[in-house]
């Protein structure tokens, strides 16, 4: 279930007029592995307090103020933060972080979780900071812009990891054809 719940949540695509059942974006197996009609109300209802409780817990953003990666210059001391899709270069950083943390899902599109080419960048002021995001679909490191989403969460395409120090790509590709 996506954190602000419109995409796994289901939705209906008010420019196209229709639901968007189907697709990677309207979570139909969602409510159907709960044994109620996509887009029903019940679906809060039937899903565990457990796992209720797993999502309210999941973090917005993880910051580490120490991690080491490896340059070719050798060893780089970094901050790290990590976001769902990446931070808007133009916006206060911390403001951002905040928010994130705040997890205030009233707001229409939290960027911080739904960006695109707005978060790609590393936001001015972040120097030997490491920013680290999903979201994206693809699996591409920029300098110390990293972007380990590579299955984009379709069945099929690899999961991916990276062991920072060595930055060592580790991916699950046992079922890829």
């Amino acid at each position: 279930m996506h954190l602000q719940g419109r995409i796994w949540g289901g939705w209906f695509d008010v420019a196209q007029g229709i639901d968007c059942k189907g697709s990677i974006f309207d979570a139909g197996p969602t409510f159907g592995s709960y044994g109620v009609s996509h887009g029903s109300s019940e679906l809060m209802k039937v899903v565990p307090e457990d796992y209720k409780k797993f999502l309210a817990d999941v973090v917005g953003v993880h910051e580490e103020d120490d991690v080491c990666i490896e340059t070719q210059e050798g060893v780089q001391h970094c901050k790290l933060i990590a976001v769902h899709a990446g931070l808007e270069k133009g916006k206060n950083v911390r403001e951002q972080l905040e928010f994130l943390k705040a997890k205030d899902v009233s707001v229409p599109q939290v960027t911080g979780l739904s960006g695109r080419k707005n978060v790609w960048d590393i936001p001015e002021g972040l120097t030997e900071t490491v920013v680290v995001s999903g979201h994206h679909g693809i699996l591409h490191i920029e300098g110390l812009r990293f972007f380990i989403d590579e299955s984009g969460g379709l069945e099929g395409n690899p999961l991916a990891a990276i062991v920072l120090l060595s930055m060592k790509i580790v991916r699950d590709t046992d079922n890829l054809s």
